[in-house]
């Protein structure tokens, strides 16, 4: 054979070679195009400067505080398309405080009730399927009730001077449960049940099913300017000799939006055994053994312009057996420097009455019986 006839068999050979790997290369980029998958590391930096007077302790406060309107966080966000519609589906999230760069999910409870926890990812750690509009999760997630108050509460139940202030429970989160939601044209339904809702008390209890127990529905209806919710919840006690006993909640509110402003109003309706554990905060903040009470709230926002929103609301508390029946007013003004950093200020005013003590952080933060005034002003930033 020639020189020359071996040159065209061996570039005839090569080209056969490559238009195979070609081909298998085509193939596997469709398969991946069949099942595309992404994880996304997103976060919120938010720190300012606040200044409180009355404090528990004696005296005015100010300090450098982390989380206000968002607690700050990092979290990665996953999904992969199975195919036929369906995907699989994962979050996890981890509070951090800014100024001081220490872990926000080392303590859980309130006041006396506080202790320390090992989690890692204490906003959110969940996996789950989701098929076109319906999606069921497990693991460690947001309540519905905190669901739908970051949308029906003016202040989004921030970190700092929001209806959080005076329920804890607004924003809580639940460990070891399944949580169901779908969506029906303008209506959203949700369920959600928990084994055991804090394992910072403990495991399941074999035998006693309802200790720890927790379940909630809600139901949400958005179409146009319009939006209400309804959401119920239900927990049972952490302790094996008291799992009878129960704290319930019930949440009613709505918005409506006229062009720049959106007005908001909002119930909620709360009731525990006194041998509910943990302890009802309401009734240690007022030294009571208050275990009923009523919120309401009325607020509304006003996006001056699309880089300056204002939001102005109030919230009373309605402590049944007790005339301690405290208000929280809060004014805040956002100037949006660009879609992922603003600046904010935000003004409190906690009013008591009858030896209560509502401070603009919550409960327990102010001397009983005194009022309370807090000024944040603070830097956030998306990521």
């Amino acid at each position: 054979m020639s020189l020359t006839k071996a040159h065209k068999k061996a570039n005839l050979n090569a080209a056969i070679t490559l238009s195979a790997v070609a081909a298998a290369s085509l193939a596997f980029t469709s398969n991946m195009a069949h099942a595309q998958s992404s994880v996304t590391l997103y976060g919120i930096a938010d720190a300012g400067v606040e200044f409180i007077n009355n404090t528990s302790a004696g005296g005015s406060q100010v300090r450098e505080v982390s989380g206000n309107l968002s607690g700050s966080r990092w979290g990665l966000k996953g999904v992969e398309d199975l195919g036929g519609g369906m995907k699989a589906i994962f979050q996890l999230e981890s509070g951090f405080n800014i100024n001081d760069g220490t872990t926000a999910q080392s303590t859980r409870g309130l006041g006396a009730n506080a202790t320390t926890t090992s989690r890692l990812f204490g906003r959110q750690a969940w996996v789950g399927l989701s098929y076109k509009d319906q999606q069921l999760t497990l693991g460690r997630q947001n309540a519905l009730i905190y669901d739908q108050s970051v949308t029906f509460d003016p202040m989004g139940v921030a970190s700092r001077y929001s209806a959080l202030s005076l329920d804890y429970a607004l924003a809580a989160r639940i460990d070891n449960s399944a949580k169901y939601t779908g969506k029906f044209g303008p209506v959203t339904a949700q369920a959600m049940y928990s084994t055991r809702y804090d394992t910072g008390y403990g495991a399941e209890v074999p035998g006693a099913l309802i200790t720890g127990r927790f379940f909630s529905g809600a139901l949400t209806y958005a179409s146009g300017p319009f939006a209400a919710t309804a959401v119920y919840e239900q927990r049972n006690s952490n302790t094996l000799a008291t799992n009878t006993s129960t704290e319930r909640r019930a949440l009613a509110a709505a918005n409506y939006n006229f062009g720049p402003v959106t007005a908001y109003a909002g119930y909620r309706y709360l009731r525990a055994s006194n041998a509910f554990l943990p302890t009802n905060p309401i009734a240690v903040a007022n030294g009571s053994e208050a275990n009923a009470a009523n919120l309401y709230w009325l607020g509304a926002q006003y996006l001056i312009t699309p880089s300056f929103q204002l939001t102005a609301v109030g919230y009373y508390h309605d402590v049944h057996s007790t005339g301690a029946d405290p208000w929280l007013a809060v004014l805040n003004a956002d100037y949006f420097l660009s879609k992922r950093t603003d600046l904010y200020a935000t003004v409190a005013y906690a009013h008591n009455k009858d030896n209560s003590a509502l401070g603009v952080n919550g409960y327990g933060t102010v001397a009983a019986g005194h009022n309370q005034t807090g000024v944040t002003i603070g830097l956030r930033q998306k990521f």
